[in-house]
């Protein structure tokens, strides 16, 4: 493996480029709201299914119910088994890039085809080698956990601008618009027809599989885990325990310390969890929603599909680079502010999007997707880092995999309003979903684990 050719020295820094690399392809389902209209209209055009966009988000929420459920085993495998990460690395990145692959004979059939490779599959995958590299990164870097986590899901945030154009270029390189209406009473939902787009729709499957596997094999070739014999690693303790007394949280948690925690089973008990839980569920409801509908929403009233394209590389420009902005935000300030913030946003946002179309300026609704992808980004980036302040690092893997579980249930929820959207019309979804954000700014307020010294954590 290549990480054994690096200098010591250089191990941490290779670690975080490894991790962003195994981001870079595993972040690529962000790309589904790009891919929504493409595939919904191969499966109705050259399938011959009934089948309309609010069929096809459940594709999305079987990606996040076999993720969340896979990233919580992968945590309890890592913390029973004491399994390597890379091991489960490994694995992962197979599962998900079979699933991709096997998308090219599964999109010839069914819906449900698409489902199993595409949504379960890929998903199971995907979250048996998420919260690998940020675990391994946060033993390098102890002390800057918001540092290192930014970093690395920079690649996850990146991955849709790089892989939207991918699609795009590939499958639309003429800039054609969907142009078969779904009925003669329903002149908006349109559909693309063009058999020559339609035939490129199956291989573009192939390409990204391809794609991911040069990207999985570089990075996890550079990861690289901490050294620690049993030796060092009791030594370490007693250091860390000196060096850290006074940098602990009200749960009695040295939160710097690798060596301390909660295991999973303490930490479920704590209200604290359950009101991170929730938290990350109502600020992923709403993100959920636009990532997957922005382009078709936007095809209501913008005639551009490369410009749709481009507004979802754009907002995931901004889904990547802001998670620099949440890493130093959760480094200086305390995570209620942090998250008081970052619920707000989407309060307002998501409140007004459907208001957008009325404007008449589509710059302006590049711009909103785009910071409610920052806001996901947010969401992203603070809650591994205040769970490992909060529970401690030494079981941050299951703990955090058991959190994440809230996007399962987020998932079903977007999944059931998607599935109803052409009954509830645009405007009350996104009302919808700005109200569940707000049940997230509401506990933002009761979140009291606090430092020692009576601050804020």
């Amino acid at each position: 493996m290549i990480d054994r050719l690096i200098p010591e020295k250089y191990k941490k820094w290779s670690t975080l480029l490894g991790g962003f690399l195994l981001q870079l392809s595993i972040g690529s389902f962000l790309t589904f709201g790009n891919l929504v209209p493409y595939i919904t209209s191969y499966l109705r055009i050259n399938d011959n299914l009934d089948v309309r966009y609010s069929e096809t988000i459940w594709i999305a929420t079987s990606y996040n119910f076999a993720f969340s459920l896979s990233n919580l085993l992968s945590g309890l495998i890592n913390t029973h088994f004491n399994l390597s990460p890379k091991i489960l690395i490994l694995v992962g990145t197979v599962i998900s890039t079979i699933g991709v692959c096997c998308t090219y004979f599964s999109i010839q059939k069914s819906l449900y085809l698409v489902i199993l490779t595409y949504g379960i599959i890929f998903g199971i995958g995907s979250g048996l080698a998420y919260v690998g590299p940020l675990t391994i990164a946060m033993k390098w870097f102890p002390r800057n956990g918001g540092f290192s986590n930014s970093i690395i899901l920079f690649g996850y945030g990146i991955s849709s601008v790089v892989f939207n154009q991918v699609q795009t270029i590939y499958i639309n390189p003429d800039n054609m618009s969907p142009d078969k209406p779904f009925s003669p009473s329903n002149q908006d939902e349109k559909y693309f027809s063009n058999q020559i787009l339609l035939d490129r729709i199956p291989k573009v499957f192939l390409l990204l599989g391809t794609i991911y596997t040069f990207l999985q094999l570089v990075g996890l070739s550079l990861l690289s885990r901490k050294p620690e014999t049993d030796e060092c690693h009791k030594l370490l303790e007693i250091k860390e325990t000196i060096n850290y007394s006074n940098k602990k949280n009200s749960f009695g948690i040295s939160y710097e310390s690798t060596t301390q925690g909660m295991n999973l089973k303490e930490a479920i008990k704590r209200p604290a969890f359950w009101n991170l839980f929730i938290i990350l569920f109502s600020q992923i409801v709403p993100c959920g929603l636009v990532i997957n509908f922005y382009k078709t929403f936007g095809q209501t009233f913008l005639s551009d599909d490369k410009f749709l394209s481009l507004v979802g590389s754009f907002a995931a420009l901004l889904n990547a680079l802001s998670t620099f902005f949440w890493g130093f935000l959760i480094e200086k300030f305390p995570f209620k502010i942090c998250s008081l913030f970052l619920s707000t946003s989407l309060v307002a946002l998501s409140s007004t999007l459907y208001l957008i179309q009325f404007i008449g300026f589509k710059y302006l609704y590049a711009i909103q997707i785009g910071l409610v992808m920052t806001c996901r980004s947010g969401a992203l980036v603070l809650m591994p880092t205040i769970t490992a302040k909060t529970f401690g690092q030494k079981n941050f893997q299951s703990i955090y995999g058991a959190l994440y579980m809230a996007t399962l249930l987020s998932s079903f929820v977007v999944g059931e309003l998607g599935s109803h959207g052409h009954e509830l019309g645009w405007f009350w979804l996104f009302l919808t979903c700005s109200l569940i954000a707000f049940v997230g700014w509401t506990l933002g307020f009761v979140f009291n684990v606090k430092k020692i010294n009576g601050d804020d954590i």
